[in-house]
This record gives structure tokens, sequence and C-alpha cells, in this order.
């Protein structure tokens, strides 16, 4: 083994890529498995998958990372002081309490009951997806336990998608949001008809809203020599590496926002997976620090900056030239994409009401890691929390359980990092208000890169080497928290209702 730490963090360096390169090729086939593949491939694809991902662990978890492993210990506390070498550790030790043969049968059923759930959907039957969904439950209760965890089962996967964050300190922080939604919603109630969706929801054409989504997109920042835009079922963001970034999205004819705000959102990832250090390339450290603070960059593009007046001032004039003359002022578009509506699809929720789907989810899922709800009642239940959060009820399972890919693809522990992202990047943006006293001047004049650098230099170059709770306090200095957000909810639902 390395006799100095610089050998070895060459080394270790050195395997990294190796490992990223087997996952990025998994990657790819996955992007394929959502985009281009035809459908008969299911079932290949999901074996050539699982190779890929147990080749992936192996390598994290043999005898050359062993040696690995060891290595960086026995250095002891200077082995931290390079931040991959923390991380390549952190990683392995969790890894190899995951035996292999629970890695590809993961993989395997990950990739099976994606089809499954997308054959349920379009058949609106939760049953058929259940057997499926009991499958992959099974599995993750199993890595659950392997992983261990204090207090409550759904902490150790929900540290995978957000380190550090547990169920105790989530509870108080979804109760804030959930009240503060609800008074927000009787604050307007009364003004309601003060603003229209309608420039939002008129019949846009398919090409012409890829052509002004793609616009939009490439003036917030994002580098098509390095990323392409494609469509998908649902929308996502994955990345092969800093110069390879794959965005999706969808359209409806009808509704602009769809489509529009989709890219935006995915510009978002886009944009935060661009700009990791080059010195990062085919590391386990170009990645996001969380799925939250991914999230927060996500949320950041599409709610704060491009949900604005001043942003429709900017847009107005392309907008025109793509989908012609609009009697619509940027005023009118700035009320129709921030309109508060309590609605059935988590992804065309509005900024406000979109916490209450991630509460329903956050609650229904934290219960069934648990094995305190039995999945044949899911939809029952799924139905009773929207009735509760939002008054309203699905009127089928398409609409309810089965809109989401998450649970298809065991991400269970994901949904809760949605709205941690709202309150990262409520607390960003107060910061950023500061530190650039004419960014809404900026916004107004299509002039985004001010706001760019600075997110590069404050969250994007860092990548996976902060842990969210550091880099939010360097940030911000203050630890999560959600008055931020609250702060900014009332003061934009009161502009734009003109309460």
């Amino acid at each position: 083994m390395p006799t100095s730490l610089e050998i070895l963090h060459g080394e270790v360096i050195s395997h990294m890529n190796t490992i990223q390169d087997v996952r990025a090729a998994s990657s790819i086939l996955n992007w394929d498995q959502e985009t281009y593949m035809p459908e008969g491939a299911a079932e290949v694809r999901a074996e050539q998958i699982g190779t890929l991902d147990t080749i992936a662990h192996q390598l994290l978890t043999g005898n050359k990372a062993l040696k690995f492993a060891d290595a960086i210990r026995s250095f002891d506390g200077a082995a931290h002081k390079m931040p991959l070498l923390g991380i390549f550790l952190e990683d392995h030790e969790r890894a190899v309490k995951l035996p292999e043969d629970l890695v590809r049968r993961t993989s395997k059923a990950q990739s099976l009951a994606h089809h499954v759930w997308l054959r349920a959907r379009a058949e609106s039957n939760y049953a058929v997806f259940m057997p499926a969904l009991q499958e992959l439950l099974d599995l993750k209760i199993e890595a659950a336990e392997l992983y261990g965890y204090e207090a409550n089962r759904y902490d150790a996967l929900l540290n995978l998608w957000e380190p550090g964050v547990s169920v105790e300190q989530l509870n108080p922080v979804f109760d804030k949001l959930q009240a503060a939604t609800k008074q927000i919603l009787e604050n307007i109630a009364p003004y309601s008809d003060r603003v229209s969706t309608v420039p939002m929801t008129r019949f846009y054409s398919k090409d012409k809203q890829l052509e002004f989504s793609r616009f939009i997109s490439e003036r917030l920042g994002f580098n098509f020599a390095n990323g392409r835009i494609d469509l998908s079922a649902h929308p996502f963001c994955t990345s092969f590496s800093q110069f390879d970034v794959r965005l999706t999205t969808r359209v409806n004819e009808n509704n602009l926002d769809s489509c529009l705000y989709g890219v935006i959102h995915e510009t978002g990832h886009g944009l935060y997976e661009q700009g990791f250090a080059p010195e990062l390339a085919r590391t386990f450290g170009a990645d996001g620090a969380s799925m939250g603070i991914h999230e927060s960059q996500s949320l950041f593009w599409e709610t704060i900056i491009t949900r604005t007046e001043e942003f429709w001032t900017f847009a107005m004039p392309h907008f025109e030239k793509i989908f012609g003359k609009t009697p619509y002022t940027p005023r009118d578009f700035y009320k129709a994409t921030n309109a508060v509506t309590p609605s059935l699809i988590r992804v065309e929720a509005d900024e406000i009401t979109y916490n209450m789907h991630i509460i329903l989810r956050y609650e229904i899922e934290r219960d069934m890691v648990n094995r305190t709800i039995d999945l044949k009642d899911i939809p029952e239940v799924w139905n009773e929390k929207t009735r509760q959060n939002l008054g309203i009820i699905p009127p089928s399972d398409s609409q309810g359980c089965l809109q989401d890919i998450h649970w298809s693809f065991g991400g269970f522990g994901y949904f809760p990092s949605y709205t941690l992202g709202k309150l990262y990047a409520a607390m960003m943006w107060r910061v950023m208000q500061a530190d650039i006293p004419f960014v809404r001047d900026y916004i107004r004049n299509g002039e985004f890169v001010p706001v760019l650098e600075w997110l590069r230099e404050r969250v994007h170059k860092y990548g996976r080497t902060l842990k969210p709770g550091e880099l939010i306090r360097r940030l911000t200095g203050r630890d999560l928290n959600a008055q931020d957000f609250v702060d900014y909810a009332y003061a934009k639902t009161a502009d734009v209702y003109e309460t």
C-alpha cells in the first residue's frame, strides 16, 4: 500500500475513476431506458444494468478498496484534509454493509418495477404495481437494517439522500410548513378572482414549446455543447460527468407551464452538474452535497428566478417571437405562473401547495418503511391525506398514488429533499439579495451570469466535498430552517393576489 498520503490520494482517485466510469455506463443505459429503448428490451436491460451496478459495488467493496480504506484510516485525521479520501471511505464503509446479492437483486427489481409502474399507471390500477412495490420495499428495509439507525428505520434511507437529517428533525419543520400553507390559502381565498392561469393554459404547439424552453435553458447558462434535452414520461436530469448532462421534459400543448418550468427545473439540476470543479471529474466528489441541495438549485431557478415579473419582462419579446403576439403583459404571466390552486399532480403543483404533496408522500413512505401501514391500503390512505392537505380527492390511481416514479426505482427517503430544497433555496435567496442588491434588475435585463456565477462560487464548485449542513452554514451563517421560505411565501402571495 502507498507510503505517503499524496500517493494514496492519487491511487484512490484512479480507483474512483474506474468505479465512476462503470456507473456512468449504467446511467447511460438507464437514460436510454427512459427515452429511446424499445419496450421489449426491458428484461434484458434490467440484467445489463444489474451487472454494471454489481461490478461497481464489487470495485467499491473488494480487496483493493478494503486496502485503500485501511490505508486511509492509518493516516488518521490527516487523510480527511483531502475530502475525496473521506468521501471514498464513507462510501466504502456504507457499501460493505450490503451483500453483493442484495445489490444485484435490488438493481434488477428496480429496473423491472419501473416497467410495471408504467403499465400500472397507464391502466390506473395500483394492484398491478403492488407486488413489485412490495418486493422493492422489502429489499430497501433489508438494506436499512444493514445500514443501521438510531431512532427510526426511515432515517437510514433518508440519510442516503440527505445526510444528517432525521425524522425527528423533519416532523416539526413539516408541521410549520403545513400550518403556514393553510394560513396562506385562507389569506388569499377571498381574492382568488384576481389571478388567471389563462396566459399559460392556452394552446401552445409542442415544437414551439420545446423551442422556447430550450432558448430559456440556454439563456440561464446551460451549456448545450455538454448537454441535451429529450422527452420522457417523467422529467429528469442525469449526468455522466460535468461534460455530459442530459435533461428531459414532457409537453402538454394546453399547458405551457408543464414543459417550460419542467425544463427550467431540470436546467437548475444541470447547471449544478456542469458547475462541479473540473478536478472532481470522474470522482465521487462530482455529485450534489445532498439531494436537498441539488433540489435547491433546480427550485432556485424554477421558482425564485423565473417566476418573477422581472423574468417575464425579459422573456416577453422572445416569447412573442416564437409564439406570436399575445394580449397578456409580463405581470399577467407573473401572476399566472404563481397562481395558488390545490391540485392533484405534484409536478404541476404551485410553489406554495407543493409542500403539501411532499408531506403526504413523506408520511406514507415513512410508515411503509416502518411497516405501520399495509400496502393494500395505500390508495385509500393517499386519497384521504390528499383530502386533508389539499381539499380534493384523486379520482383515479394514476392521479393519486401512481403518479410519481420514485417508488418504482426504490427511492424511499427521496421525497423530503424536494421541500428541503425549497428551504435551502429561500435561505440562499435571502443572502444573494444582500450580496447582489440589483439582482432583480439583472433578471429584468436577462443578465443571468451574475446569478449563475454566485451559485458557482458558493455552491456548485464544491460538489460533494462539503456536507449539506456545512455548506448551508458557510453560505448563510445559519442552520437549515423554514422561516426564510415562510417569509418569502407570504410576501410573494400577497403581491400576486394584491392582498
